[in-house]
């Protein structure tokens, strides 16, 4: 049988879990020529089919499911290898990768690399801007920041305080429409919601209003789209608060919070031990601190 290389064995996995090479393609950052080409090299390998194509999508096949556990322990045992020797490695200069959400990447991460580059210029960053968790203990990540308490038992958390929301209007749009002075008479506003997410729905449901995803004159899933909406006057939309305040728009019904989400700084414990990586933790985690204190 001919060697196998561990690569070819990523993209078997990576094109089994995403369910095809253009999903797998989307997730893994690999090109879809590279993962086929993996797979194709892999199958030739094992002399075996490891996927029944179906149009566009693949399911394995009976071979394929018997490996594909294997695979995966593979897969783990590289990904725990890895981070041990990033852990153990004493070298304090060169890259780190950290993942935010789109918001915070967008309104916090530019300035946090401004003033982590000022103190330590010989750290390099990674930053992956991305509202889906990326798996740190297979090495996607060395420190990412989530906006909820993440379950993994190997990872170290730093809980660094909490993002506030609230609802926002630009000046235009007021000054056309007025301020509304309660809630009941805010849900009467043209209103800018999610498209697929209920946050807002469920957030007025436990306050006794009933909406729908009819209620919104306007729908997108993406924060930053809907800042840009309500900077532009079309309505109201409920923003991160640094979010809001960062586009210029005016804060309605300041005592009402909706959907506060406490922020955890994470990362795993071997990768840690590296001392660039431990010293980017404490820089961004300080910075965190200070920004959801404003």
């Amino acid at each position: 049988m001919e060697p196998l290389d561990w690569s070819w064995l990523r993209s078997f996995v990576e094109v089994a879990d995403a369910g095809g090479v253009h999903a797998a393609a989307a997730r893994s950052g690999l090109s879809q020529p590279t993962l086929s080409r993996h797979v194709r090299q892999l199958e030739d390998a094992l002399q075996v089919a490891l996927f029944e194509r179906k149009g566009r999508s693949l399911t394995l096949s009976p071979q394929g499911e018997a490996l594909i556990g294997h695979a995966r322990a593979v897969r783990e045992a590289v990904s725990g290898l890895e981070r041990r020797a990033s852990g153990v490695s004493s070298e304090s200069s060169g890259p780190v990768r950290v993942t935010l959400s789109w918001m915070l990447a967008i309104h916090f991460g530019a300035g946090w690399v401004a003033a982590l580059r000022r103190d330590h210029p010989h750290i390099s960053i990674d930053l992956v801007a991305d509202d889906a968790a990326a798996d740190l203990l297979l090495g996607e990540a060395d420190i990412a920041v989530r906006q909820f308490r993440p379950a993994q038992l190997d990872l170290v958390l730093r809980r660094c305080g909490v993002l506030q929301q609230g609802f926002f209007a630009s000046a235009d749009y007021l000054g056309r429409r007025g301020s509304p002075t309660g809630l009941g008479e805010l849900l009467q506003h043209d209103l800018i919601g999610y498209d697929r997410i209920n946050a807002w729905i469920d957030e007025a449901g436990q306050l006794g209003y009933r909406m729908s995803r009819d209620s919104f004159v306007v729908r997108s899933d993406a924060p930053a789209v809907q800042a840009s909406l309500a900077a532009a006057g079309v309505g109201i939309a409920v923003l991160a608060l640094p979010m809001g305040h960062q586009h210029g728009l005016l804060r309605l019904l300041p005592e009402t919070t909706v959907g506060a989400q406490s922020v955890f700084l994470t990362a795993h414990g071997d990768v840690l031990r590296n001392p660039r990586v431990a010293a980017v933790w404490r820089h961004l985690g300080d910075a965190l601190a200070a920004y959801l204190a404003e």
